[in-house]
């Protein structure tokens, strides 16, 4: 979870960028994918980013409770990643 977080850190992306991708992946799953694209983020650091991840997806909800993510939006974005799962 570290590297991850350090990752994240070193992007300086606002916090309130993050929420809104955080939103918009309770939403629709795919629209935070755009969300994600407006940040920035250099494909390299991106890529890293979703390797570390799906290497291990709780990591994600981890970080976002550090960020201050309600169990609400937590629950309904992880609901999300399971359909998407499932398809």
């Amino acid at each position: 979870m570290q590297d991850l977080l350090s990752m994240i850190q070193g992007l300086n992306i606002a916090p309130e960028k993050l929420q809104e991708v955080a939103k918009a992946a309770q939403d629709n799953p795919f629209a935070a994918m755009s969300k994600v694209q407006e940040l920035g983020i250099p494909p390299q650091v991106l890529q890293q980013l979703m390797m570390a991840v799906m290497a291990n997806p709780s990591v994600l909800m981890d970080l976002a409770k550090q960020f201050g993510a309600d169990e609400s939006t937590l629950k309904s974005v992880q609901d999300g990643l399971e359909k998407l799962k499932g398809k």
